[in-house]
C-alpha cells in the first residue's frame, strides 16, 4: 500500500464516465484471499504484474467457481496472454482505457467467455487452428491512443489509502500520491520492457489536462508527486512548461531521469532549474560501475555521467536513488569489481550533503525485453505471429549471440513459472525472485559464461552488505 494502481484508476474513470457503477479493490490493503473478493458484481476486472502471477492464477479461478466474467489486463496479462487465457475469458494487452469498453460491450452483447484448457493453450501455438481461433476470440488489443488529452484523469477517491511520503531539502515529509504526464520511451536498453507496453513513440498529455490532475491531486490534501514517466525530463521546453505548473500548486516531486538526458540538456543547470520548482528525488538507472556492461546492453550512458549527475544532484540538493542490476550480459568478475568501486568511490568513501540510496537488483530476462525476444528467436521458440514474442521493443538484427547471458528458460522464465508453486531448485517460491526481502534471500537466476548464478548471488550479497552497512538505504 505504498504506490496506487494507477492503470486501475484510469479505467475506474473511463468506465464512470460511460455510465457504470465502479468499485475498487487493493486486495493487499486488507490481506483478502480470492474468496475473500465481494459478492454481487456483474464483472470483476483484475490486473497485475508478474510477480503477482499466481494471485492473479488464484482470482482467475474463484471467478469461474463463482461463474461471473472476469477480465485480465495489465503488464503480466501484455506479456502472458496465452496462459492468462487459461484462467481468464477476456485478456486486454497493452493499454486498456479504449480496451475496457471494447471488453465490456462484449460481455453485455453475450459473446462467448471461454477458458482454454492446458491442451488448447498447446494447441494453440502448434498450429491448432481451432485451438487458436478460440485463443484470440478472447485477447483484446487496441491501438495505442495517439492524443491522450481524450483520456478523464484518473479516479483518486481512494488514494489517501496509500502511504508514501517524500522529503524536502529539511527531511519534511509531504504526503504524495503518482502520476504520469507522458507514455513511452525512445531509448533502447535491452533488459527494459517499457517499449513493449507502451511503445516507442512518446506520446504527451495536454498540459491542460495536466493542470486538472495538478489541481485534483492538491484539492486532495496531497504536497508531493511521485512521476512515473520513463525519462520526464526528455523535453526540456516541454519540463519547463510543466515545472512552472508544479510551483504554481506548490508541489515537490520525484522522477525517473537519465544521465545522458540531463548531461545533454544544460547539466547542473537543468538540474537546479527542476530543484528551483521542487525536484527533491531522482531515480537514476546507473545498472554498472563497468562501461562494457552498459555498452553491451545499449544503455547509451557512461560511467562518468553517472558520476557527475550524482555529484551535480548533491551539490544542488536532489537526493539521487541510483540503481544497480547485477547479472547484465557479460558480467565478469572485472566489471563486478568496477561496480564495486564505483559505489566505494562514489557513495561509500565520499562525503555527501544529502542521505542518497543504492537499490541492487538481480537480473531477471522478463518476456517483453529485446534480451528476452532475441534468445527465443535463436531458441525457435513460438511462431513469428505469437504475441508474447512480436515486435514491439524488439531491434531487427539483434541476436541473441550478441548476449553473454544463459538461463533456464523452461524452468525459470516460461508461463508455469509464474503460475505453478513449483519452487526454483529448492529457494523459494517463484513470485519471491522478484522481490529484495533479507539479506541473502535475492535469487540468480541468470548466469554468463564468466560467473554462475551462485557467484553472481554471492557477488550482490557482498555488496548489498557493504552499502547498507554504509548506511544507504533502499
Amino acid at each position: 500500500m505504498v504506490f496506487p494502481p494507477l492503470g486501475l484508476w484510469w479505467l475506474w474513470s473511463v468506465l464512470e464516465q460511460s455510465g457504470h457503477d465502479v468499485s475498487f479493490i487493493d486486495m493487499s490493503e486488507h490481506n483478502l484471499k480470492p474468496e475473500d473478493v465481494p459478492h454481487g458484481f456483474d464483472v470483476y476486472m483484475v490486473s497485475g504484474t508478474s510477480p503477482q502471477g499466481r494471485e492473479i492464477r488464484k482470482l482467475g479461478r474463484e471467478f469461474q467457481r463463482r461463474g461471473v466474467p472476469a477480465v485480465l489486463g495489465g503488464p503480466h496479462a501484455t506479456n502472458y496472454p496465452r496462459n492468462s487465457r487459461k484462467y481468464y475469458p477476456l485478456v486486454v494487452r497493452r493499454e486498456g482505457e479504449q480496451a475496457v469498453l471494447k471488453a465490456i460491450s462484449h460481455i453485455q452483447s453475450g459473446g462467448a467467455l471461454e477458458c482454454l484448457s492446458d491442451q488448447e493453450v498447446a494447441g494453440s501455438t502448434n498450429g491448432d487452428g481451432a485451438a487458436l481461433g478460440k485463443y484470440q476470440r478472447g485477447i483484446i488489443e487496441e491501438p495505442f491512443i495517439d492524443d491522450l488529452g481524450l483520456i478523464p484523469i484518473p479516479n483518486r477517491s481512494y488514494a489517501h489509502h496509500y502511504h508514501y511520503f517524500l522529503a524536502d531539502e529539511k527531511e519534511n515529509s509531504h504526503r504524495a500520491t503518482t502520476m504520469f504526464t507522458s507514455r513511452g520511451c525512445p531509448k533502447r536498453c535491452d533488459f527494459c520492457d517499457s517499449p513493449n507496453l507502451w511503445s516507442r513513440a512518446v506520446r504527451n498529455t495536454p498540459m491542460p489536462r495536466l493542470i486538472e490532475e495538478f489541481q485534483q491531486i492538491r484539492e486532495l490534501g496531497f504536497g508531493a508527486i511521485q512521476f512515473y514517466d520513463d525519462i520526464l525530463p526528455i523535453n526540456p521546453r516541454r519540463m519547463k512548461e510543466i515545472c512552472g505548473h508544479l510551483k504554481t500548486f506548490g508541489l515537490f516531486w520525484r522522477c525517473f531521469c537519465r544521465v545522458d538526458i540531463i548531461t545533454k540538456h544544460g547539466g547542473r543547470d537543468y538540474l537546479q532549474f527542476m530543484h528551483d520548482h521542487g525536484l527533491r528525488e531522482v531515480l537514476i538507472g546507473a545498472e554498472s560501475g563497468s562501461q562494457k556492461i552498459l555498452d553491451n546492453v545499449h544503455k547509451e550512458t557512461t560511467v562518468e555521467q553517472n558520476a557527475q549527475v550524482l555529484q551535480w544532484c548533491d551539490e544542488v540538493g536532489i537526493r539521487c536513488k541510483l540503481s544497480f542490476i547485477i547479472g547484465l550480459p557479460g558480467e565478469t568478475r572485472e566489471s563486478l569489481e568496477q561496480t564495486r568501486l564505483f559505489l566505494r568511490k562514489h557513495l561509500i568513501e565520499t562525503p555527501r550533503r544529502l542521505r542518497h540510496k543504492v537499490d541492487l537488483c538481480s537480473y531477471i530476462p522478463m518476456v517483453g525485453t529485446p534480451i528476452y525476444k532475441a534468445a527465443m528467436r535463436k531458441k525457435g521458440a513460438r511462431a513469428e505471429t505469437d504475441e508474447e514474442f512480436d515486435d514491439y521493443g524488439y531491434h531487427p538484427g539483434e541476436n541473441f549471440a550478441d548476449f553473454d547471458l544463459q538461463w533456464n528458460v523452461d524452468a525459470a522464465l516460461m508461463d508455469n513459472f509464474f503460475y505453478e508453486p513449483e519452487s526454483l531448485d529448492g529457494g523459494p517460491r517463484p513470485d519471491e525472485l522478484f522481490y529484495k526481502g533479507k539479506l541473502g534471500a535475492v535469487q540468480q537466476i541468470v548466469s554468463t559464461s564468466h560467473l554462475s548464478r551462485e557467484e553472481l548471488k554471492k557477488a550482490r550479497d557482498e555488496m548489498e552488505a557493504e552499502i547498507r552497512a554504509a548506511g544507504f538505504a533502499y
